[in-house]
């Protein structure tokens, strides 16, 4: 702003020229920034347990019976082995601790915003 009063003012066409300056309001910028928090998460394996535990119930009804009777032995152990698997999963949870992070936007003044008046007509101008 001082650099074009200046040049107004060193100009002889412009040497009686008047600048007025009408008024002056802040300028805010919206800024994002992370904003970040170590929590406490509870985590159970369930997946992994139920998984072995599936196999093993399958291995040992695998073992028992003959013909059709062992494939139902088969299955019911692995359906049972899962069901144990998960049980003892959820019986072994943990609790772990992660960064749990979100944006913020916030408002931060940066310069003004200067409307000034010259021969007549208004002009508003960005000062930082």
């Amino acid at each position: 702003m001082r650099l074009l009063l200046l040049a107004i003012l060193l100009v002889p066409s412009f040497a009686f020229a008047q600048i007025t300056i009408v008024s002056e309001t802040p300028r805010y910028v919206t800024v994002t920034h992370r904003e970040c928090e170590v929590r406490e998460v509870y985590v159970e394996n369930k997946l992994g347990s139920s998984l072995l535990g599936g196999i093993i119930g399958a291995a040992i009804g695998n073992q028992i019976g003959g013909g059709s009777g062992k494939d139902i032995a088969t299955v019911l152990g692995a359906i049972t082995g899962t069901n144990v698997g998960r049980t003892r999963a959820e019986n072994r949870g943990r609790i772990e601790y992660r960064e749990v992070c979100h944006n913020v936007e916030t408002q931060v003044q940066k310069g003004k915003y200067v409307t000034m008046s010259y021969e007549g007509t208004t002009h508003t101008i960005v000062v930082e």
